[in-house]
């Protein structure tokens, strides 16, 4: 059974919950590109119950996004949060350009007078006075961009409105650049057990980063819950038809994908855990750097989450037998 239930942040000295909360799908609808972004409609009370459920289990991590719902996602936990602010760490992003009104994204803005603008909004809907972690949203970035991006949140930073910072992304170069030119403390990139970057967790335990995994559940899949006659409708980012979503296509679990869950599924389900857990369990076992962060809408969801700490890592030996029938 593991005990240790908190590990810092980067070098900052921030002690943060092995395992945090993404904050994407509680922020409700929202559109890109014309497409529905959001994970459909959200009952804001059962996301605050949920919050505060975190809370009693030990989970202080809370990862969301001033685009998530356009505002919607950071107006909800800083509602949720203000209270427990003391004892919360809020990590938020920053980079695209939004309109309110329509709930939808409208382009990339990455300029010191628009992050400075960006952070101000972020903080008023957060009811805060300063984010513990501020992220670039950006993917990807060319370097003498990253540098000017740099310069302002080490401004804030000294200003004392943000702690620290990292970057969302899965490009190896933009994290080896941001690893090796600023004072950033972690890198948020999907990690799950079909697959990742298997460098950028490297490039994070060399550098000392925290690795915050997104998609640690492949946005739900492993949950076990879907089937070959599930079907998301253009209201749910999974049927959306994004080409960047690997595992749904036109609104259905992609084949592929159901057939890899059902080979390693009594695996994760290893010492009565659920799959939930078992996938989480995974994360910790391939690196000590990683902090999953996955989405929830309920609080019987952060209850199942939650647990998943008393359980800790898979072993080395199922990691490999995992390994050998995933890529079978």
């Amino acid at each position: 059974m593991q005990t240790q239930r908190k590990t810092e942040l980067g070098k900052t000295g921030i002690q943060v919950s092995l395992l945090g909360l993404g904050c994407w799908a509680i922020g409700g609808p929202f559109l890109l590109d014309g497409k529905q972004d959001g994970w459909g409609e959200v009952n804001d009370e059962e996301s605050i119950l949920a919050i505060h459920e975190a809370i009693e289990r030990d989970i202080n991590y809370f990862d969301t996004s001033d685009v998530y719902g356009i505002g919607h996602s950071e107006r909800l936990l800083g509602k949720a949060l203000k209270e427990y602010r003391d004892k919360v760490v809020i990590a938020t992003k920053f980079g695209f350009t939004y309109d309110e009104e329509k709930r939808e994204i409208t382009g990339q803005n990455i300029s010191p007078e628009y992050i400075r603008k960006a952070c101000e909004k972020s903080l008023k809907r957060l009811q805060t006075d300063y984010i513990d972690v501020y992220q670039i949203h950006l993917w990807s970035l060319p370097e003498e961009k990253v540098n000017i991006v740099i310069e302002t949140l080490n401004q804030l930073q000294e200003e004392g409105t943000v702690r620290t910072y990292g970057w969302s992304t899965g490009d190896l170069k933009c994290a080896q650049y941001f690893a090796e030119n600023s004072n950033g403390s972690s890198i948020l990139h999907p990690v799950n057990v079909f697959g990742y970057n298997k460098e950028i967790v490297k490039l994070c335990e060399e550098q000392n980063l925290t690795s915050i995994n997104s998609t640690p559940l492949a946005m739900g899949f492993l949950s076990g819950k879907f089937n070959e006659n599930t079907k998301f409708t253009p209201d749910d980012v999974r049927g959306s038809g994004f080409d960047w979503i690997s595992y749904f296509k036109e609104g259905k679990p992609a084949p592929e994908f159901l057939k890899k869950l059902e080979s390693i599924k009594e695996i994760l389900k290893s010492d009565g855990r659920t799959l939930v857990q078992g996938a989480l369990a995974w994360n910790w076992a391939i690196s000590e750097q990683n902090i999953p962060i996955p989405g929830f809408k309920t609080a019987a969801q952060v209850i199942d989450i939650a647990k998943a700490m008393e359980f800790g890592p898979l072993t080395q030996q199922e990691v490999e037998s995992i390994n050998l029938l995933i890529n079978n």
